[in-house]
């Protein structure tokens, strides 16, 4: 896919989501109107084009995006280092609250409660306008000392009848050496999956170990209906970087 239809795509989505503009992507999305997972795998043929879509789509100011690669295309002698069988179940997850019986890559899926082939940006942009207001429960995650303090705010309209709270730890940015001498570009890689705690319609705060995320370029906070199990709709996300933080704290290792 070349680069003009990268900047078509993103005007498309601009126009959807209702953002002015398509800049770089701000360092910390307080208030975002969209958290766009995408499913994928080196091993898919079809995912190529989805990986470098999302690339581009992780500059968008207004969107959360995050890559998990599923182990599900893993063969004896043919395996993805960095697949983890979570994102596997996760994707399984969502199809199961769909009654759908099979899964796919690429697959993206919007604010939870949508889903669209990972690579068409017109799909994507479609489910983006359809979960519009979604996310309606303000979150933030702020370091504290050594600590990360993740604040959920109260439920709007009618009472919640509960939600997870769940960080994802990313990786800005990783770039995977295929065969044939061409390079693979993931952007906002997903490393784990952490719940910790649960949200009852109350505000409510949470205080992590930053030390545990020290690893990671940054984390994402999502709050999300349902339990692991049968995810339902996200009410409400916010997203934090770690590593320049402690970089202007601590001296850098060498």
């Amino acid at each position: 896919m070349r680069r003009n239809t990268f900047v078509l795509a993103l005007a498309v989505l601009t126009v959807l989501t209702g953002a002015t503009q398509a800049k770089p992507r701000a360092v910390v999305v307080a208030k975002p109107r969209a958290v766009v997972e995408l499913f994928t795998s080196p091993f898919c043929s079809s995912c190529p084009p989805a990986d470098a879509l999302f690339v581009e789509l992780a500059r968008h100011p207004d969107l959360i995006t995050l890559v998990m690669p599923v182990d599900s295309w893993d063969r004896p002698g043919r395996k993805d280092a960095l697949a983890k069988p979570a994102f596997t179940e996760r994707q399984s997850a969502y199809a199961d609250v769909r009654n759908e019986d099979f899964l796919y890559t690429p697959q993206a899926v919007i604010n939870g409660a949508a889903q669209a082939e990972g690579s068409d940006i017109a799909e994507i942009g479609d489910a983006v306008a359809q979960t519009a207001g979604v996310l309606s429960v303000p979150v933030k995650a702020m370091p504290v000392g050594e600590e990360i303090v993740v604040s959920v705010g109260a439920a709007k309209g009618a009472a919640s009848s509960g939600a997870m709270i769940t960080v994802l730890p990313f990786v800005a940015s990783r770039e995977i050496p295929m065969r044939g001498g061409e390079t693979l570009r993931y952007a906002n890689l997903v490393r784990d999956i952490v719940p910790v705690g649960r949200w009852d319609g109350k505000p409510v705060k949470q205080k992590l170990p930053l030390n545990d995320y020290a690893q990671y370029d940054g984390i994402v906070v999502l709050l999300q209906a349902g339990t692991p199990e049968r995810p339902g709709a996200i009410l409400g996300a916010t997203r934090l970087p770690i590593r320049p933080k402690l970089s202007a704290l601590r001296p850098r290792q060498q």
